[in-house]
């Protein structure tokens, strides 16, 4: 009568858990990832850095225009000397005072054989290898919410199953304390059953625990506030017809290394053309002004006075080596980018292969314990006819129960490994067009 009303009652909060409980599924957590991500926040602002910075660079295709205005007073020292000295580049007034001067400079650099195309080139891959990272970091998100979304899945069930498996226990426990009453049963088998229950009370415990940590750190990834009494995280809904098993040149990590060393063969061939002339336009309007004894009055003075306009070529012939080790520098970088472009690919190729192997046992493992499961519960079934004809007692019909209990568990964690390998070789293979700030 007792066990009844506990069945009872266990029966009611279950619905009572159903019925208030918050059902996620991980679509819904890699979408609110998508919007409200920090890190994701940050590779966006990165790419705008990166767009105000070309904006610059597009500067350099624009003539220089400045205007510089030179107000000066000058104190002769030397009594006996007059009129303008010339001293190296040093120009020398000693008569006038107050002097003013006003410039309108044009500088406009003319050719240097690209060094700008070349910037802005470089400036648009490196936005292009932004916007890959930021694909790059959706897939490391949904990986991590992936990987945390199975392993609160398995210690959901595994709590689920267990707590089932208790009560079993419990009961079998209570029976073998009968038995042993009326001497039918040894105190040792009564002993084994009260370790085997509290190793339950523990591994139940230990699951709640897995299963409340994961679920913070999805709560922190995703931005959705889960509550750990009542958020039930629904099955992966992933098929395999939907895994497009692409090649790694398709994959948004090798396309921006590819962005990367295009970007470094730029770099090399501007460090090319620097040392090259630059054949540049500069022309010069002036106005003067002075005074003797007034600053104001040789402003007021000022008219215009000469003007200028002339090419200037400038080639640096030697700069210390700095281009040698400039250059050297350049090629060991592109050629690192190479070699972690082959090893990136031999690390897919090979997780391809791991993964497919992976889901490959995984089924048929499900095969072999659905069978076995499913022979599980013909037992139950049959064991009970066996008792009610008087030919199984009660503890054989609660052993059998725990049997296909554990064999559920076993199955269902199967299940669960099996759906995330699907959905991580589903992430491996995610193409540049999957991904939304492209």
């Amino acid at each position: 009568m007792m066990i009844s009303i506990k069945k009872t009652i266990l029966l009611l909060l279950s619905f009572e858990i159903i019925a208030f409980s918050q059902e996620i599924t991980f679509e819904q957590l890699k979408l609110s990832t998508l919007e409200n991500s920090h890190r994701l926040k940050l590779r966006n602002i990165d790419t705008s850095i990166e767009q105000a910075r070309l904006e610059s660079v597009y500067s350099n295709l624009y003539p220089q225009l400045s205007l510089v205005y030179s107000g000066e007073y000058n104190k002769n020292l030397d009594q006996a000397t007059s009129g303008t000295l010339s001293v190296g580049g040093t120009t020398i007034n000693s008569t006038v005072r107050n002097k003013g001067s006003l410039a309108l400079s044009l500088n406009y650099e003319l050719y240097h054989f690209g060094t700008t195309l070349k910037q802005i080139e470089m400036s648009k891959k490196e936005i292009r290898s932004k916007k890959l990272e930021v694909c790059n970091e959706e897939t490391k998100l949904f990986r991590e919410l992936l990987d945390l979304y199975a392993t609160a899945q398995k210690a959901q069930s595994e709590q689920r199953y267990k707590n089932q498996m208790h009560e079993l226990r419990q009961e079998l426990y209570t029976l073998k304390q009968r038995l042993y009453g009326a001497g039918k049963e040894y105190r040792v088998s009564v002993g084994d059953e009260a370790i085997r229950l509290i190793e339950l009370e523990r591994d139940i415990e230990r699951a709640q625990m897995s299963y409340e940590e994961n679920l913070i750190a999805l709560t922190k990834l995703s931005h959705i506030e889960l509550d750990l009494k009542s958020t039930q995280l629904l099955p992966l809904d992933i098929k395999a017809e939907e895994i497009h098993l692409g090649s790694f040149e398709e994959n948004s990590q090798a396309r921006q290394y590819r962005e990367k060393i295009d970007q470094k063969n730029a770099e090399i061939s501007l460090n090319i053309r620097t040392q090259l002339p630059v054949l540049s336009l500069y022309s010069n309007y002036y106005l003067y002004g002075s005074d003797m004894h007034n600053a104001a009055q040789a402003f007021e003075d000022m008219k215009p006075n000469s003007w200028n306009a002339g090419l200037s070529l400038r080639w640096n012939l030697f700069e210390g080596f700095k281009y040698n080790s400039e250059s050297a520098r350049l090629h060991f970088e592109r050629d690192r980018l190479s070699e972690e472009y082959d090893l990136a690919k031999r690390e897919f190729d090979a997780q391809t292969q791991t993964s497919q192997q992976k889901i490959d046992r995984l089924t048929q493992l499900q095969k072999n314990n659905t069978l076995i499961v499913n022979e599980s519960r013909s037992k139950i079934a049959m064991i009970k006819r066996l008792r009610e004809q008087g030919e199984a007692d009660a503890v054989s019909e609660v052993s059998v129960k725990l049997e296909t209990l554990e064999r559920e568990l076993t199955l269902e964690s199967e299940m669960i490994q099996h759906a995330y390998e699907a959905e991580a070789l589903k992430l491996q293979h995610r193409g540049v067009e999957e991904c939304k700030r492209l």
